[in-house]
């Protein structure tokens, strides 16, 4: 994901940010809704920064870009795929993406890990999930035809051009990953009082 800033706002760094938050400014953040990845991001950002900024929920990423193109929210949180265009037409500004790396399609985009805050990361994810009892060699199939199709040249080149990069790991380590996420995020909820819409 990455968080952004109209073409014309006063934050050309993330540190632009940080500092007027420090100098008791107001500073809001728009995300795609109340317990989106973006909102918990900002959320764990914030507390582990000391940063006082207020969130801003919007019902999906068209009226969050449309907002932010327009300067109503001065800050946004937001996939890659979703902002990209608008920085390309350069009427946002990217600040720094959540990834423990920088964005391929954002290369010149520091990481909120480069931006002062070691360690983070928050990456947007995506799995295909089944039913808990769904018998193992359905489970293997499923898994072995999925890693086919999500490695052909189309299906790889058009993920790509959304800015997904596919991870075709084991069932194994899939499980471990979407455990250590719920940790994480349910932990960021509890810490900050956190509610869907």
């Amino acid at each position: 994901m990455v968080l952004a800033t109209n073409a014309a706002s006063e934050y050309k760094t993330f540190a632009d940010v940080v500092a007027a938050s420090k100098a008791k400014k107001a500073v809001n953040y728009g995300s795609i809704g109340s317990g989106s990845l973006g909102h918990l991001a900002m959320s764990l950002v914030g507390k582990s920064g000391g940063i006082d900024w207020q969130h801003v929920p919007y019902r999906g990423g068209g009226p969050l870009m449309q907002d932010a193109v327009a300067g109503h929210v001065p800050l946004t949180i937001g996939s890659v795929f979703l902002t990209k265009p608008h920085v390309d037409s350069k009427r946002l500004r990217p600040l720094a993406v959540t990834t423990a790396k920088r964005s391929p399609d954002l290369p010149d985009v520091p990481t909120l890990a480069e931006s002062g805050f070691a360690g983070f990361e928050a990456p947007a994810w995506w799995a295909v999930l089944a039913p808990a009892k769904t018998p193992p060699e359905i489970s293997k199939r499923m898994h072995e035809e999925l890693v086919k199709v999500l490695r052909s040249p189309d299906v790889a080149k058009k993920l790509d051009a959304q800015g997904i990069d596919v991870l075709a790991s084991t069932p194994q380590a899939s499980a471990a990953f979407i455990e250590r996420q719920m940790e994480i995020w349910s932990k960021v909820v509890k810490d900050n009082g956190i509610k869907a819409d």
